[in-house]
């Protein structure tokens, strides 16, 4: 994908049709919508030259996880912000760390990936995992 805002919804737009198919229940794809949704924007906007994005989407059944991962071409890794009060952003990892159950960066920091509990309980904030490798999927 190109860095543009209007990929973000076509990335939660792909990522709901991959979900349905897979009969993934609400809580958990509405959970993983959003996670696509914060991961893609952040590499759009904080990507470097020319990003070219690719969303994973990997579901392990016996792990109860689902494994999202987007890649850019920036080696920045992503980091978790401190939001002000009337700032817009800097909220967006910390949506994804309240969703998933571990989330990092790997490959150099051009990969961030989070890791989505696939059962309807929400899991707790998490602290963020900043790896140079990524767990083995």
């Amino acid at each position: 994908m190109e860095p543009v805002d209007v990929h973000v919804a076509q990335a939660r737009r792909t990522t709901a049709s991959v979900l349905k198919h897979w009969s993934l229940p609400e809580t958990p794809a509405e959970d993983a919508r959003l996670v696509v949704s914060e991961l893609v924007s952040n590499a759009i906007i904080h990507g470097s030259g020319d990003v070219r994005l690719r969303l994973r989407l990997r579901l392990r059944h016996d792990d109860h996880e689902l494994r999202i991962r987007v890649t850019d071409d920036s080696t920045a890794p992503a980091r978790r912000r401190r939001a002000s009060a009337a700032g817009l952003g800097g909220r967006g990892l910390h949506l994804v760390a309240c969703l998933s159950l571990r989330w990092g960066v790997a490959d150099g920091g051009r990969t961030t990936y989070a890791v989505i509990p696939t059962l309807t309980e929400a899991p707790p904030c998490r602290r963020t995992t900043q790896s140079s490798t990524e767990p083995t999927w």
